[in-house]
């Protein structure tokens, strides 16, 4: 069902928001056995996934494109509301159609950009697991077409937990290793274990460069104009938590890597960071404003003070020291109707972290006069360690966030706004990842989360008869997760005469 706050917008009437639930997987079965995170293919036709207790990556066709409705604008929703149990023998009849056993548990995976149902040689996907190399496997049969070996110094092979593609995907990027703070790329073409290696600082435990195990990698997509460059990536680390942008357009002067020198603190930490920050706590709004000292009452700027707020400075360093999970660049390309904003942000999310967080891109770190914080942040239920994913409306005004509270919340990038939460899943919701093409708006949600028993839980409950506690059991810790895909239909806000 939807849940809709009471609030006016001006581009989109979501009084009239109609989410319909088009499928949901029956297949994933087995005690604890839940999806982890979901991505559409870059032509929207299928979603990936991978499920924790038996190491099966899934790939699920969505529907017939004939049963699917159609978006249309000026559409005149009367009934906002969805109903998650209508006909549950064709809704619960979602079947993946090609499934790979892995060798452990599936650490990554990710599509190849550029492809195409149409073209059979470019349906393709990478994906590592746990103490095995990077494959490149086939989305229509399942077989590998080629195997991607990162070595760490000792000439041991090593497997990554971040996986990423270049924009173009000529290049493979592989980080997260234990050994080292290191970013293998891969030429696509090449497959073996020949690699450029970048590296975070000169050796793992020197103090110079980000600190802390790679966990999340990420480019600018083609609906991004603001950052053409296909050099260009963002870098999030556990704890420490830490976000940094670099550039890899560097000479390779050094035959054992490049050192990633120069890279520039979204958020960061270490020795530079405290001494940026003792600086920022020393900074005087008068001297920034060039007044005199004797000049405090003079009435400044509303949101020139917010620049210089040191609480909000610090809440937004709290929401990602605890170790970023998940950055995405905006979507404001020209292509997608972009020129807002927003063009230079970058969504950050973290563990048990109580909001999915905004930064401006031209408001770094680097110089004092604007120190580091976020410009946007986009409440959700997290006090967990679990990874919960969120993704962007292809114009970049909608942000679809996973939740703990076993709901979708949906916000407006520009306002902040909550605009409509989609809730009614049987357990917390780990992975969304939203679809426009052929003119059709898709949300795939992955559920599902692990469960510990806990053996003193159900002793205090005298009240409870024992086949309610074993109901309750069998509901909170056995049940599996599931793959759910919706329809989303938005009508236009009838415009305000001037």
């Amino acid at each position: 069902r939807i849940s809709i706050p009471n609030h006016d917008t001006t581009m989109m009437d979501h009084s009239k928001t109609h989410t319909r639930l088009v499928t949901r997987s029956n297949d994933i079965t087995g005690d604890g056995n839940f999806t982890q995170g979901c991505k559409f293919s870059p032509d929207g036709l299928c979603v990936l996934t991978s499920t924790a207790a038996d190491n099966i990556l899934r790939l699920y066709n969505i529907p017939v494109a004939d049963s699917l409705p159609l978006q249309h604008d000026n559409q005149d929703l009367s009934q906002p509301f969805t109903q998650h149990d209508d006909d549950d023998d064709v809704v619960s009849s979602w079947k993946s159609a090609l499934s790979i056993k892995g060798g452990d548990s599936v650490r990554s995976y990710c599509w190849y950009p550029l492809m195409n149902s149409q073209q059979p040689a470019t349906c393709a996907f990478v994906a590592t697991c746990r103490d095995q190399p990077i494959h490149l496997l086939d989305a229509y049969n399942g077989s590998i077409r080629a195997t991607y070996s990162p070595y760490n110094a000792l000439d041991e092979m090593e497997s990554p937990t971040v996986l990423t593609f270049t924009p173009d995907g000529s290049k493979i990027f592989a980080a997260g290793f234990q050994t080292d703070r290191t970013i293998h790329k891969f030429d696509t073409l090449r497959p073996g274990r020949d690699s450029d290696i970048l590296r975070l600082g000169k050796t793992k435990r020197s103090k110079d460069g980000q600190k802390g195990k790679i966990s999340t990698l990420c480019f600018p997509g083609e609906c991004n104009s603001a950052f053409s460059s296909r050099n260009v990536f963002a870098v999030g680390t556990y704890s420490p938590g830490s976000i940094y942008v670099y550039d890899d357009r560097m000479p390779n002067g050094d035959p054992a890597g490049v050192v990633l020198y120069g890279g520039v603190s979204v958020m960061g930490h270490g020795k530079k960071f405290v001494t940026r920050k003792r600086r920022f706590e020393n900074i005087s709004i008068s001297q920034q404003n060039g007044m005199n000292v004797d000049d405090h009452e003079v009435d400044l700027d509303e949101d020139y003070q917010d620049i210089f707020s040191l609480a909000k400075v610090r809440w937004y360093q709290k929401r990602v020291q605890t170790g970023v999970t998940q950055l995405m660049w905006s979507k404001t390309g020209s292509d997608c109707g972009g020129g807002g904003p927003n063009d230079y942000w970058l969504y950050s999310a973290s563990r048990r972290s109580d909001a999915v967080v905004a930064f401006d891109l031209r408001m770094l770190s680097g110089d004092a006069s604007h120190p580091m914080r976020g410009v946007a942040s986009f409440p959700r239920d997290s006090d967990t360690n679990q990874r919960l994913e969120f993704d962007l409306h292809q114009d970049g005004r909608r942000l679809f966030v996973a939740s703990q509270d076993c709901s979708v919340k949906v916000y407006d990038t520009l306002t902040q706004e909550l605009l409509y939460t989609l809730d009614g899943f049987h357990d917390a919701v780990n992975g969304v990842s939203f679809s426009n093409q052929y003119g059709k708006s898709l949300l795939a949600v992955a559920s599902g989360a692990r469960r510990f028993d806990d053996q003193g839980e159900n002793d205090s409950c005298s009240t409870c008869s024992e086949e309610e506690i074993k109901e309750e059991n069998v509901h909170l810790h056995n049940a599996p997760g599931c793959l759910s895909l919706y329809s989303i239909c938005h009508g236009m806000a009838d415009q305000k005469s001037q």
